[in-house]
């Protein structure tokens, strides 16, 4: 695939903290896009491992540093909307990488369409230890009103806007301690009214362990914040959240089977 001649600059912004033992995986999937319209942004949690000496390994006129004491993954994720400056913004953790060298390419393609303000694509959940084993594929679908009252929400790691959805919506709610990207997706698909695009190709491969998921406290609070979302925006709890969030996971795991994998 040839890379985009546009010169639409891609922000990817990564939020670290103590993530030495992935984040080579991210950094080589990053620089290895044949996109080449792009910035990277580190921003890192003053961390105590060797996470800024493998970063400096992959230096880059690309890549920007920033490393101080922060309050947690979103507000690393905030201060790296602050500092970039690309057209469009999107998000890799520092224990995800990319499908494979088209991502940025495909991101960028897809913005050539001026009515389009939010790019996603499908993911996959892969096993902390060996990144080639699929647990589950996280195929997304095209939005429509609505859905995410009923347990629906794309794949975060997988969505780039462009910079305009964020000065107009704002940027992530530090409130929300473990779901303040759901509530800023539904800020954006469900209130904001922007043309969002779904592409039926696989960005992002992230390790099974994530904070929202990892145990059943976590599980709780994370539903806990999603009813505080929703009062957030003057809504009533929808009774169908809960059954619909199990649906749409049961739904993963039956593509995963029904891939043969």
């Amino acid at each position: 695939m040839e890379t985009p001649t546009n010169k639409t600059l891609i922000s990817v912004v990564t939020a670290t903290f103590n993530s030495a033992s992935t984040i080579a995986d991210t950094l080589e999937s990053i620089d290895g896009q044949t996109c080449r319209d792009y910035e990277h942004w580190i921003i890192d949690g003053a961390s105590k491992d060797d996470t800024l000496k493998v970063a400096s390994s992959f230096a880059s006129d690309r890549r920007h540093v920033l490393s101080e004491p922060d309050d947690g993954v979103y507000d690393g994720m905030n201060r790296g909307i602050a500092a970039s400056r690309g057209d469009v913004i999107g998000f890799l953790n520092a224990d995800d990488f990319y499908e494979s060298d088209e991502v940025l390419g495909l991101v960028t393609r897809a913005f050539e369409d001026s009515s389009i303000d939010v790019v996603y694509g499908n993911l996959r959940y892969v096993d902390s230890a060996d990144t080639a084993k699929v647990i589950r594929d996280w195929a997304s679908e095209p939005f429509r009103a609505g859905m995410f009252r009923f347990g629906w929400m794309p794949p975060h790691p997988t969505v780039y806007a462009r910079r305009k959805v964020f000065e107009e919506v704002g940027v992530f709610d530090q409130s929300f301690s473990i779901c303040a990207d759901w509530e800023w997706l539904f800020r954006v698909f469900e209130l904001g009214g922007y043309k969002t695009c779904h592409m039926d190709r696989y960005f992002v491969r992230m390790r099974v362990g994530g904070v929202s998921n990892s145990s059943a406290s976590n599980v709780l609070r994370s539903n806990r914040e999603a009813m505080k979302a929703f009062r957030k925006h003057g809504q009533s709890f929808p009774i169908g959240f809960f059954p619909g969030k199990v649906i749409h996971r049961g739904k993963q795991f039956l593509q995963r089977k029904a891939s043969g994998s």
